[in-house]
C-alpha cells in the first residue's frame, strides 16, 4: 500500500487495542472497501457484473472485464463453482454450448478460461473453413 491507504492502515493499527486478534483477509478487505470504495459505487459495480455478457467482446476482453468486476460481487458468488457458472452464463451462445459439452461438474475458473480459449480457437478455424479461408487467412 502507498499514500493515503498506507496512512489509513498505519492509523488503524496504531489505534487498535494491544493484544487484538490479527485481522483475517476478509475483515481487512471489508474495512478497506468501506474506507476507499463507497457502498454506492460497490452497488454500481455489482449491478454491472450481474448484467455482464460477452456480447461483441472477445473472450479475452470478456474474461478481463469479468475479473475486474467479480471482486465486487463476493456475496453473489461466494464459491469458485458459482464464479465459474456465472462466467459461463455470460459467454456467447456458441461458446456456452461447447462449454456444456466440455465441462464436468466442478472445475476451476482457470480451467474454464483455458477451455474457453480452446473453443474460441476451434470456432475461429471452423469459421475460416466456412468461408473457404485457410489457416493463414488466405483462400
Amino acid at each position: 500500500m502507498t499514500g493515503s491507504a498506507m496512512r489509513w492502515w498505519r492509523d488503524y493499527t496504531l489505534t487498535r487495542p494491544v493484544g487484538s486478534p490479527t485481522l483475517t483477509w476478509e475483515q481487512f478487505s471489508q474495512l478497506f472497501l468501506e474506507k476507499f470504495l463507497p457502498i454506492t459505487l460497490r452497488k454500481e459495480f455489482r449491478k454491472h457484473f450481474e448484467r455482464l455478457q460477452q456480447g461483441s467482446m472477445t473472450v479475452t476482453q470478456y474474461e478481463s472485464r469479468f475479473v475486474d468486476l467479480d471482486c465486487h460481487a463476493l456475496l453473489l458468488l461466494p464459491t469458485e463453482g458459482e464464479r465459474v457458472r456465472r462466467f459461463i452464463e455470460g459467454l456467447t451462445h456458441p461458446i456456452r454450448l461447447q462449454m456444456a459439452k466440455e465441462t464436468g461438474s466442478e472445475i476451476s475458473f482457470q480451467a474454464a478460461t483455458n477451455i474457453v480459449g480452446r473453443i474460441k480457437t476451434v470456432l475461429a478455424q471452423e469459421r475460416g473453413r466456412d468461408f473457404g479461408v485457410g489457416p493463414s487467412g488466405v483462400p
